[in-house]
C-alpha cells in the first residue's frame, strides 16, 4: 500500500474562476469544460500516487499520468482550435532528488519500499493552468521519522501560506513565518523555491514568495491583491536545502519565451519548430518526442538558450526532500485552494510540532473570514 495523500476534488471553485481569472466574454460553457480540466489533474495524480509500489517503473508511472491527462482533456473544446493539455509533464522525484524527474524509459529506475516520492504535474485549458504535487511513501501506511518530519514541515508550511496569502499582506512577511514553520520540524527549506503568481499562459509571473531568505538573492517585495492567483509550491528538506545537479539526464524543457537565434544545423530548426508548434508556451518532456533527429536538434536548441532546462537537482545523499503544491485564488471573503492536497491526520508522525507562539497564532487564524451577523452589520451602519 502506499501512504498516499487524500487527492482534493473540489467542484466549487469552477464558478469562481470563471469570475475572476477568465474574461467576461467567456460562455457559461467554459465552466463546464473547466471542470473536465480540473478531473484531469485530480484523476492523474491519484492514478499515479495508487501505481506507486515496489517494482514499478517511474518512467512508465509518468507516462500514465501524461495519458490520462491528454485523454481527459480530448473531449474539452473538442474541434476548435483551443491549446489544452500539460502544464507541467509528469515528474516522479525519489528521497533526496528535489525534482524534475520525469525519466526516458532506457533511462528510468523502479521504486522500492520506503521511497519518498514527490509527484508533480501540471494541466491547462486555454493557458488557464493548474499545478499540484504530493508526497507520498511507497510502501507505508504510516510514515515515522526523517521523512515524517520533511512532510509535516512542507504541509505544516502550506497551511501558513494559505492564511496570509491575503489582499493587503506582503510576501517577505510570509517567508519569515514559512521559514518558522520548517525549522519547527528540523528541516529547510530548499534554495531556489517560490510561489508564483499565475496568469494565463503564464505560470511564473513577476509577484514571488520565496520559501527561504538566501544572502546575495533578493526578491523583490509585493503586496497581494484581490482576484490575483498563485501557485503555492513548497520543497523541504532534511539536509541544508541546498541541491546541485548531477549525472541525470535533464529531460523536461520549456520555449525561452524572448529568445532568438538563427540555428544552423537543419535538426535543430526542425526540433524547434515542432516544439513552437506543439509546446509553444509550456514545459514538456523528451518522452513525447520519439524522433531521434528532433532530440539531437533539442540539444543545439538549448546551446543557444531557445529551450530553458528544469534540472534534476539533489540535496546530499541520505537527506530526504518533500513537496507540497496547490493553486490558491485571493478572493474577498479569503484565499480558496482550487487545486492540492490533504494529509490525512496520523499518516505523518512526526515527534516535533510548531512551538514558536508568533506562528502557532498564525495556524490558529481561519483561511477565509467569518460572515458578519446581522446585527454587527446594523451597529456597523450606524
Amino acid at each position: 500500500m502506499v501512504s498516499a495523500l487524500r487527492l482534493m476534488t473540489r467542484s466549487s471553485p469552477v464558478s469562481l474562476l470563471h469570475r475572476t481569472l477568465l474574461p467576461s466574454s467567456f460562455s457559461s460553457s467554459f465552466s463546464s469544460s473547466f471542470q473536465h480540466f480540473s478531473d484531469a489533474r485530480a484523476a492523474a495524480i491519484r492514478a499515479v500516487a495508487a501505481e506507486c509500489k515496489a517494482g514499478k517503473s517511474i518512467a512508465e508511472l509518468c507516462e500514465l499520468g501524461d495519458n490520462i491527462i491528454t485523454e481527459k482533456l480530448a473531449s474539452v473544446y473538442k474541434g476548435k482550435k483551443i491549446e489544452k493539455g500539460l502544464a507541467f509533464p509528469t515528474c516522479i522525484s525519489l528521497n533526496n532528488c528535489c525534482g524534475h524527474y520525469s525519466p526516458l524509459k532506457e533511462d528510468s529506475i523502479e521504486l522500492k519500499d520506503g521511497d519518498v516520492a514527490k509527484i508533480d504535474l501540471g494541466v491547462h485549458v486555454d493557458g488557464y493552468v493548474a499545478l499540484v504535487a504530493t508526497t507520498i511513501v511507497v510502501g507505508q501506511t504510516e510514515v515515522t521519522g526523517r521523512a515524517a518530519d520533511a512532510i509535516m514541515a512542507a504541509k505544516t508550511a502550506g497551511e501558513v501560506i494559505i492564511r496570509m496569502l491575503k489582499p493587503g499582506n506582503k510576501n517577505n512577511a510570509i517567508t519569515t513565518m514559512v521559514e518558522k514553520a520548517v525549522a519547527s520540524f528540523g528541516c529547510h527549506a530548499v534554495d531556489g523555491v517560490v510561489s508564483h503568481q499565475i496568469k494565463r499562459f503564464t505560470t511564473d509571473g513577476t509577484k514571488v514568495i520565496t520559501n527561504k531568505s538566501v544572502p546575495g538573492h533578493t526578491i523583490e517585495e509585493c503586496t497581494f491583491e484581490q482576484n490575483e492567483a498563485y501557485a503555492v509550491d513548497v520543497v523541504v528538506s532534511t539536509g541544508e536545502g541546498k541541491c546541485r545537479e548531477l549525472d541525470t539526464k535533464c529531460t523536461v524543457f520549456k520555449r525561452a519565451p524572448d529568445a532568438k537565434y538563427n540555428l544552423k544545423m537543419k535538426t535543430a530548426r526542425e526540433a524547434l519548430f515542432k516544439i513552437e508548434k506543439s509546446h509553444p508556451k509550456m514545459p514538456f518532456s523528451l518522452r513525447e518526442i520519439d524522433d531521434t533527429r528532433t532530440r539531437l536538434g533539442i540539444t543545439e536548441c538549448v546551446r543557444h538558450e531557445l529551450l530553458q532546462p528544469h534540472p534534476v537537482l539533489y540535496e546530499k545523499d541520505g537527506e530526504i526532500v518533500a513537496q507540497i503544491k496547490f493553486c490558491v485564488l485571493l478572493m474577498a471573503n479569503g484565499p480558496v485552494k482550487i487545486t492540492g492536497t490533504d494529509l490525512p491526520e496520523g499518516i505523518a508522525k512526526s515527534d516535533k510540532q510548531v512551538e514558536d507562539e508568533e506562528l502557532l497564532e498564525v495556524l490558529k487564524q481561519s483561511i477565509k473570514k467569518k460572515k458578519k451577523s446581522n446585527k454587527k452589520k446594523e451597529e456597523e451602519g450606524k
